[in-house]
């Protein structure tokens, strides 16, 4: 750096977080190549002064494995180097969350805080930057002075200083901001030294005086190729050597919040980062915004943004599904004033399921399905009564029918062809039809690349391109993957010629409106339409019954050919359930789950059919092939004289239990 130049202060903050339901392997592999040798090597040098920010999974699996490591945060903080940042303990996005529920989460990491390092923080770290108005009043109102928000943020406001921090308010309760240097995210730990002081350089020559950046711990070793980069060939060694040699003050926030006045007031709008705000639009929309984004001058962004945070609710209805699902067991969770409930409440409001982007999240089983446990593992721990309730679970303005049994509880909506949504197994705390619907993603048409050779490379920059093997499996649905979905095809249509083309044939019932009432302890569903048969004006009513049994579910049809002529043709029903290829066997007349006790038996089907379910997604790393889970089909092959009904077509959901 220019030795003639004064002084520039640098205001470093690191976030670490792993999510609920990630492998333990992932969590040991994240310490040992990230978060223990970038503490370890930053306690070598007591000037590089910075802000700490450990999710609570994070925070709890270190108290248990790696206690060595918060003896040294208690150091570092003891001595000064390190401000702790609070945040909600288990990493949920604040505005997607009930406000008691927010109010909890943060008292949870203040306690903890308290108890392990004797400090109350004064920051917080927002999961995501997801940022919405009214948080300035509810973050003040919690105890917090200041949080870090994204460079874009500002530029939505038009704002062009980003050397400093901001106030903003919401109902005369104000809360400061600091803006997080996108350049600086980009730069380290990626590029040279000598990339890095021209920018502090050219940041001192354009009037600024200090630089700030807060972004993610994995980034100093545990992505790709940067545990080489940063440790093994000691770039964080030379940066932390740099700053000590160089004309970089250190300072917490804190200290540059006493020291420094605000530059001005601002409102922020609903934002996160910027590629979040890529990530949430759908495809075309998404490419449309970059081409636009593109074409205009940097000083149109404060006109241009894309998508909010909510929006991921949208394009993936099951995101949406489980943030209902979500809110309906915090609202229990508090009408019974269950503490034992609670963890298991907002353990599964951590984000990372909710959404997808460069990261696996929605399209990840094993992080979906961690949320669905922790939510079923929170209502077993509720009472409740058996039997049939009708509510708007999805707030759809449409309502759903909610079936709960000791061993089965169960969502049906009558507006999407009478389908299953849900099924819980309380044996297992297991979300059975936790099934992803396939979709076309804005990397499916376009491969991505960048970043210079010989660095490192930020997971933004990492070269993407399809490989071949995917292509096979890049086939989208036409309809949401529920289950308990029926369709009519041709009598003599064949497994091959059924599953090449059954994911965009929805026929006349799939998807559509079934009338729906509840008749004793069962629940009616039923449909009148074409049959969707080629060269066939024919009619078909279909008769749809759910009713509890003793440890079992039983799922019915009655079909009538409400036409003069005679129908022959193949009834069949799907059932998308949240298992992988090595985890059933299909017998004569049943699928059986052996692992989980469990099996699903119909009444004389001609045939059962299997597909599985995969998903071609991008991670940090590269593209993978996730099996989502599997479709299994219940064919019988049928023949009905003008105005005749079938006898009871059946299947039954069966747990090999004696007793809950």
């Amino acid at each position: 750096m220019n030795e003639k130049m004064n002084k520039i202060k640098f205001l470093f903050a690191v976030h670490n977080h792993q999510p609920l339901g990630n492998f333990t392997h992932i969590f040991e592999q994240a310490f040992s190549q990230a978060y223990w040798p970038f503490l370890k090597i930053a306690s070598e040098h007591p000037g590089f002064k910075f802000a700490l920010h450990f999710t609570g999974f994070l925070w709890e699996f270190m108290l248990d494995k790696h206690p060595e490591a918060l003896e040294l945060i208690r150091q570092m903080v003891k001595s000064g180097q390190v401000e702790l940042l609070g945040g909600a303990f288990y990493e949920p996005v604040l505005t997607q969350i009930p406000e008691k529920d927010g109010q909890a989460q943060i008292e949870l990491m203040n306690n903890f805080l308290l108890e392990q390092f004797g400090v109350k923080p004064s920051g917080l770290w927002l999961a995501e930057r997801v940022w919405e108005p009214h948080l300035a009043s509810f973050l003040h109102k919690a105890g917090f002075s200041y949080t870090l928000l994204d460079e874009e943020h500002f530029h939505y406001t038009g704002l062009k200083n980003i050397y400093g921090y901001y106030l903003t308010e919401d109902k005369g309760f104000s809360l400061r901001v600091f803006p997080i240097d996108k350049k600086l995210r980009y730069l380290i730990p990626f590029r040279s030294l000598e990339e890095i002081d021209a920018y502090f350089q050219k940041i001192y020559e354009q009037g600024g005086n200090v630089a700030i950046i807060g972004d993610d711990g994995e980034k100093f070793g545990l992505w790709p190729g940067t545990s080489q980069w940063v440790y093994e060939q000691d770039w964080l060694k030379n940066f932390l050597e740099y700053l000590e040699s160089s004309p970089v003050d250190m300072m917490s926030f804190s200290s540059f919040i006493s020291q420094n006045g605000p530059l001005g007031r601002a409102y922020f709008p609903p934002a996160s980062y910027e590629e979040m705000m890529e990530w949430v639009l759908p495809p075309a929309r998404q490419a449309e915004f970059i081409r636009l984004k593109a074409s205009l001058p940097a000083e149109s962004r404060f006109f241009l943004r894309g998508g909010q945070f909510r929006d991921f609710g949208l394009k993936y209805p099951e995101s949406h599904h489980l943030h209902c699902r979500a809110l309906q067991v915090s609202a229990e969770v508090h009408k019974n004033n269950s503490e034992e409930a609670s963890k298991n409440l907002y353990q599964a409001e951590c984000n990372d399921a909710y959404w997808h982007g460069i990261f696996g999240g929605l399209y990840l089983p094993h992080l979906r399905r961690a949320v669905s446990g922790q939510l079923i593992s929170a209502e077993l721990k509720l009472p409740f009564d058996s039997g049939w309730e009708r509510l708007d679970v999805d707030l759809d303005d449409q309502d759903e029918y909610e079936l709960k049994t000791p061993a089965f509880f169960i969502w049906v909506k009558p507006g999407a062809g009478g389908s299953v949504i849900e099924i819980d197994d309380r044996y297992e705390a297991f979300n059975l039809t936790d099934v992803l619907t396939r979709r076309q993603e804005f990397y499916h048409l376009y491969s991505t690349s960048g970043g210079q050779a010989g660095e490192a490379k930020s997971i933004h920059e990492v070269n993407r391109v399809l490989p071949p093997e995917a292509q096979k499996w890049l086939a989208f649905d036409g309809y949401q993957r529920h289950s308990f979905l029926e369709r009519i095809f041709p009598l003599d249509i064949t497994r091959e010629e059924y599953g090449s083309i059954y994911h965009q044939d929805n026929g006349n019932f799939i998807g559509k409106e079934f009338k729906a009432e509840q008749e004793e302890d069962a629940l009616i569903l039923e449909r009148e339409d074409k049959a969707g048969l080629k060269g066939s004006q024919a009619r078909i009513k279909i008769k749809k019954i759910i009713r509890p049994g003793h440890n079992s579910v039983l799922f019915a049809w009655e079909i009538e050919n409400t036409g003069p002529g005679e129908l022959a043709f193949a009834f069949i029903s799907e059932w998308n359930l949240a298992f992988f290829e090595n985890e059933y066997q299909i017998r004569a007349n049943r699928v059986e789950f052996p692992a989980r006790q469990l099996f699903l038996e119909a009444a004389n089907p001609a045939e059962i059919w299997d597909f599985p379910i995969k998903t071609v997604s991008q991670s940090e790393k590269d593209f993978e092939i996730i099996t989502q889970g599997i479709s299994f089909h219940f064919l019988w092959r049928l023949k009905l004289a003008g105005g005749e009904k079938t006898t009871l077509l059946y299947l039954t959901l069966n747990h090999n239990r004696l007793e809950v």
